[in-house]
């Protein structure tokens, strides 16, 4: 907030002057309007002082360098008369809350449209006050920052294209293609490779396109799983055929998930197909498929791999709710330019009613680490649905690591826990041994780190043992959390276990993980920070 004397409000008060009439009013004003014409006449940053009545008192060279020579006459006229019908919009309420509460509003967006090319502008808007701490004009700095806006754009064309062909060549190496449906538009998008497993050049757009390519006998079961009216689960899981333009049959599984809006509302439905053709040759025929389906279901209960979305690099959409068991997760990117981070958690329920976890970071900090999150993660909800126990489970992701030479190496904490006696059963593939909290004293788990997933194809792993009582915490978390540049893993981990124990912390887990987030991570230079929770309810209290 600029100030000047007294006699500014006399001359505000006055007709609208251009620039030199303005410097003439400001130097009978006293030193201090001197010093801020003279500020403002040499500013590399465009300004424009505008009156009570809204009429532009003022505006500098940077000013008009931005706006063009017209802006010259600027001057004497409403912010209405002046400016294009977007700036104005932007403007013009900013400046009336400016004159009338004396607010600051810091970084608008807006652009002008008007020359030969729209311009993205970058408005900081403030009073100007007499001696009184009257409001007596209202200021406008604004800035060009169409050049950043114009690379920000080419950047992330490049990085959507660069995510687009990696995804692409993930998807093809495990036979499966993403799809989606826009439940308010009816619009389709099929990722390449599903195109290509449907043998077609490019994407359906509606539905009515897909089905076009669904069997007949196969098209309702289809239907019902498009239309979002079957998502009485988190995840559908539906087979059908698809009957390509070169007259080949392929068998998909299309797994599906709702994406609701912030009212509950499901708009959108995202999913992914994996080809089946082969595995289901020997015994599908057309008719025989549609007569058996209730058999192939059941058999696919014992057999069905959880294939998650390659998910963009994104956590989980919600965690389930278990009786007994409380849980909550958080994640928070790197504060630094590093690029795009690894880390990951997930939890979900098994066959027989106990709860899997895993938390994991894969190594770098780049496109290719978020396409290896997403494989891992899809990777032990699949193994997991095949054999749960930890050490079978890590021993085929690290395999899977080995094998693939779109992954890289991933620690991993994964464990299988039993709600109704509180027995943890878990294995770690060089992960941060996690803390278990039990009457206000937090320690790490004790146990054997297996080899870091990717670094020996045939590295083998242990299965370890604990109990939670009611009350008990277990936190796993990654090393962003406690890693320090400054201080040693040891005196970072007795931090951390001094935030978790620590007195009036909140009972709720989901609020108690961000309060020991912000008591235990670097202030700065920190990597990202995945963060997963399980209490043992004590009886009685779901």
């Amino acid at each position: 907030m600029w100030s000047v004397d007294g006699k500014a409000s006399k001359f505000l008060d006055g007709a609208p002057v251009g620039s030199i009439e303005l410097a003439r009013g400001l130097a009978g004003s006293g030193g201090s309007l001197r010093e801020i014409t003279s500020v403002l006449e040499r500013a590399p940053v465009g300004f424009a002082v505008v009156g009570d009545q809204m009429q532009v008192l003022y505006v500098n060279p940077a000013f008009v360098a931005v706006h063009g020579p017209s802006s010259r006459q600027f001057a004497g006229r409403t912010i209405g008369e002046i400016v294009p019908p977007a700036y104005r919009a932007t403007v013009e309420p900013l400046v009336a809350d400016v004159l009338s509460t004396g607010a600051v509003h810091r970084d608008v967006e807006t652009h002008d449209d008007a020359g030969d090319a729209a311009k993205h502008l970058q408005l900081t808007l403030f009073p100007l006050c007499d001696r009184d701490d009257q409001v007596v004009a209202a200021v406008i700095a604004v800035r060009d920052v169409t050049e950043s806006h114009e690379v920000a754009e080419l950047e992330g064309m490049r990085l959507h294209a660069e995510w687009t062909d990696r995804l692409d060549r993930a998807q093809r190496a495990g036979g499966t293609g993403s799809w989606e449906i826009d439940l308010r538009t009816g619009r389709v998008a099929w990722s390449v490779n599903l195109c290509r497993i449907a043998g077609v050049t490019h994407s359906p757009n509606t539905v009515e396109e897909v089905l076009s390519l669904v069997h007949p006998q196969d098209v309702e079961v289809a239907r019902a799983s498009f239309s979002g009216r079957t998502m009485q689960s988190p995840v559908v899981d539906v087979e059908y055929r698809l009957c390509t333009p070169d007259g080949r049959m392929v068998v998909v599984t299309s797994i599906a998930e709702p994406v609701a809006d912030v009212n509950g509302t499901v708009v959108a439905l995202r999913g992914m197909c994996v080809d089946r053709t082969a595995s289901r040759t020997a015994e599908a025929t057309a008719q025989a498929a549609v007569v058996r389906a209730d058999e192939v279901t059941a058999q696919l209960k014992d057999e069905r791999q959880v294939v998650l979305q390659l998910q963009r690099a994104l956590l989980p959409p919600s965690l389930p709710d278990v009786e007994g068991v409380e849980l909550s997760a958080a994640y928070q990117p790197a504060d630094s330019a590093a690029g795009v981070g690894g880390d990951f958690y997930d939890a979900f329920a098994l066959p027989d009613g106990r709860l899997a976890i895993a938390v994991g970071d894969v190594i770098g900090h780049d496109v290719e680490a978020a396409v290896t999150m997403g494989s891992v993660r899809s990777a032990i909800r699949a193994f997991a649905m095949q054999d749960p126990p930890p050490d079978r489970v890590l021993g085929e992701l690290n395999r899977l690591v080995c094998s693939c030479a779109d992954m890289t190496m991933t620690t991993v904490f994964y464990g299988v826990y039993t709600p109704w006696d509180g027995t943890l059963r878990y294995a770690n593939a060089g992960h941060p041994h996690p803390l278990l909290v039990h009457d206000g004293t937090a320690r790490p788990l004790e146990h054997r780190h297996g080899l870091i997933t990717g670094a020996a194809p045939h590295a083998e792993y242990l299965a370890f043992e604990t109990s939670l009582r009611p009350g008990d915490v277990l936190f796993v978390y990654t090393d962003g959390l406690v890693e320090h540049h400054d201080t040693d893993i040891d005196t970072s981990i007795q931090t951390l276990c001094a935030a978790v124990t620590a007195p009036h912390l909140p009972e709720r887990l989901d609020h108690l993980v961000p309060t020991v987030i912000n008591a235990a991570a670097p202030d700065r230079g920190r990597d990202d920070i995945c963060v997963l929770a399980l209490r043992r309810r004590p009886p009685g209290t779901d």
